[in-house]
């Protein structure tokens, strides 16, 4: 009987990663090493290797865990330096360079498996790290796995390592928060400041004397600070940092400060500075008011309105006041509710005009309030409403296809497009009323939640129907709409005004976004991802590219991957968002411990802007782990082995005899 070692394959699938009665006898052992250094410099870790020599130690795998905002690896590849001609080291950094982990695999890949001899080897392997930190940074042992030359199991076990980036004989720079951190002051009326002393707490973490610069800003404009140069001598307490914000516009405002110092861990630490400048946000609507009456009869009136929405940067209106300059024959009969317009607060003016006797008149009414200047100071600030009034001695009589106070509904309009015109025709029909006189339009305007939707693209203003001048069938004035989503139903109201006495004449306005949304995927949803063969130890990545199919609104995705656990999703985080036109890479893993077929399902769900689902795609995944089979000789392939070699040597006995 003729006996065999098993491949790397085997033992692999039944040592490395199989669980199971270990062989008898003591295990491996792997200890690593400390070390120290500058940070920002690099520091080489050391391991040594020591086995039982009962276990015939093949092959073995083991991680390193370390903290990668401290630590940074810059050569892996190293960490079979020492090891047997017989055997080849693997250094692997699991799921990408700067992860936190670092793989050794140790095996004879060329079968049959022989033992690692010697079975104690100093400085058996080694990795080179950059220090980002100071301080002491563990390096954790995990995943030990070890089997002899027949596959079966060895117990492995590790110390842990540290590397201590060591900053003795300088300067070290601490602070709370930390540099990078973002400091935001909230919000203020625009011109007034807000200050803390502490805003930044500074500490000296080494053994030398701090010696820090006085803040120094980016831009400068917004932000300050009271505080000057200082030092820190080693071992006193930390000092303050004054920084103030004064926003000298309105809206959010940011800038950068800076804490240069003579350290060695962070000499130029940085820090990011927000506030908000609040100012009030008066919209007056609108400018223009026309009034039109008929001699004798009541008087006309209209209105316009004084608003301050909340944008996320709005501060009360002060010192708010009315003046009136022009005519007798205009009035405001109605007007501010008090000298403040708070935030989100609308208050309403209403004028009229004398029908005491015909004439064009007009007046300026004049809105004043007090705008919060850079300084700290206010700035009184004015706006104009004109109002224009004609009274007449003619009756004219306004009529329209459709007939005022018909809605103008425009549908379904696809986002980011803009709607065909809709159209009023207008005409002049009074025939009852004496006198009788001509039909003049004197304006057209949208106004309402949505009006920016929604534009005139013909003005009828300056139109005039002589008496019993019917509608002609051409529209006289014409709307369109352009959707700014696609799920929205925006409104508004077109008002037209004229020299008839029951102006205005209003059409409500009304449209529906639409949008195109879709999803597609490579490979197509419903679709298997293969992701190969693997030899166990080793792992792979496949990738399922995701797109948004519609060019006006984002779609979201979610995912989540169920089956095997040695499929795992590495990439992205769901639930996502992909823009119009835009895709997205979703990336799975698949790490294979031993032979065999490993599958899982990606099973996801899509929806549009006003959440309903929109498709439901799933993925198979898959992929597989493949055993390398290395035949044994059966009985008749070892009797032609001997006949061969046999042959071979009577034939070299021949020729010497020849």
């Amino acid at each position: 009987m003729v006996s065999t070692r098993k491949t790397l394959a085997a033992l692999f699938a039944a040592g490395l990663i199989t669980s199971g009665t270990a062989f008898a006898g003591g295990g491996i052992n792997i200890t690593v090493d400390s070390t120290s250094g500058a940070v920002g410099g690099t520091v080489t870790i050391m391991y040594d290797y020591f086995a039982d020599d009962l276990d015939d130690v093949g092959g073995f795998q083991f991680d390193l865990t370390y903290d990668p905002v401290a630590l940074t690896p810059t050569d892996v590849s190293m960490c079979g330096n020492n090891a047997p001609a017989t055997h080849t080291a693997a250094c692997t950094e699991p799921g990408g360079a700067g992860n936190g982990t670092i793989r050794t695999l140790l095996a004879d890949f060329a079968p049959p498996t022989a033992e690692i001899m010697p079975t104690a080897i100093a400085d058996f392997g080694q990795f080179t790290f950059m220090i980002n930190q100071p301080g002491t940074h563990t390096l954790t042992f995990t995943n030990g796995t070890g089997a002899d030359v027949n596959a079966m199991p060895v117990p492995i076990n590790g110390n842990n390592g540290t590397i201590t980036g060591n900053i003795v004989g300088n300067a070290g720079f601490a602070s709370v928060p930390a540099p990078g951190s973002t400091i935001d002051f909230g919000s203020i009326v625009v011109g007034q400041v807000v200050s803390t002393d502490t805003a930044i707490v500074v500490s000296e973490i080494g053994d030398q004397q701090l010696q820090v610069m006085t803040p120094s800003f980016g831009v400068g404009t917004h932000f300050a600070s009271t505080t000057v140069a200082f030092d820190i001598d080693d071992g006193d307490p930390p000092v303050d940092v004054n920084l103030s914000c004064q926003p000298r516009a309105r809206g959010a405002q940011a800038d950068t400060v800076n804490l240069n110092n003579n350290s060695i861990n962070d000499p130029t630490p940085q820090y990011d500075l927000t506030c908000a400048g609040l100012s009030p946000n008066i919209v007056v609507a609108p400018l223009v008011i026309n009034l039109n009456g008929i001699i004798g009869m009541a008087n006309p009136t209209d209105s316009f309105t004084i608003s301050n929405a909340q944008d996320g940067f709005t501060s009360d209106a002060m010192n708010a006041s009315l003046a009136e300059s022009g005519t007798a024959e205009i009035s405001i009969i109605d007007g501010l509710t008090d000298g403040t317009i708070s935030i989100d607060e609308t208050d309403t003016v209403t004028v009229d005009c004398s029908t005491a006797a015909p004439g064009m008149f007009t007046e300026t009414i004049t809105f004043q309030w007090d705008e919060p200047n850079a300084d700290g100071g206010n700035t009184p600030t004015t706006q104009d409403v004109t109002v224009n009034c004609e009274i007449i001695n003619e009756i004219a009589e306004y009529v329209s296809v459709p007939a005022e106070g018909s809605t103008l509904d425009f549908g379904l309009v696809l986002n980011g497009s803009t709607s065909a015109a809709l159209g009023i025709d207008i005409g002049n029909t009074n025939t009852d009323a004496v006198p009788n006189g001509t039909l003049s339009i004197t304006g057209a305007s949208i106004a309402g939640p949505d009006a920016g939707v929604f534009a005139l693209v013909t003005d009828p203003t300056g139109d005039t129907f002589a008496n019993d001048e019917d509608p002609d069938g051409t529209p006289d004035a014409e709307v369109t709409c352009s959707p700014t989503d696609g799920f929205s139903t925006f409104t508004a109201t077109l008002t037209i005004t004229s020299n008839d006495p029951d102006t205005p004449h209003t059409y409500p306005l009304t449209c529906e976004g639409e949008s195109d949304e879709g999803f597609d995927s490579d490979p197509p949803p419903g679709s298997t991802l293969d992701l190969g063969f693997l030899l166990p130890g080793m792992d792979t990545d496949g990738t399922i590219t995701m797109f948004n199919t519609g060019t006006t609104d984002p779609i979201d995705v979610d995912c989540s991957l169920s089956g095997d656990p040695e499929l795992t999703l590495v990439s992205p985080a769901f639930p996502i968002s992909i823009g119009p036109g835009a895709s997205t890479d979703t990336v799975i893993n698949c790490a294979v411990p031993s032979p065999g077929l490993f599958t899982a399902t990606l099973s996801c769900n899509v929806t549009g802007v006003t959440g309903v689902p929109i498709a439901t795609p799933s993925y198979d995944i898959r992929c597989t782990g493949a055993a390398v089979e290395v035949p044994t000789l059966s009985r008749f392939g070892l009797i032609a082995l001997v006949m061969t070699l046999m042959l071979g040597g009577f034939i070299a006995f021949r020729l010497r005899q020849s």
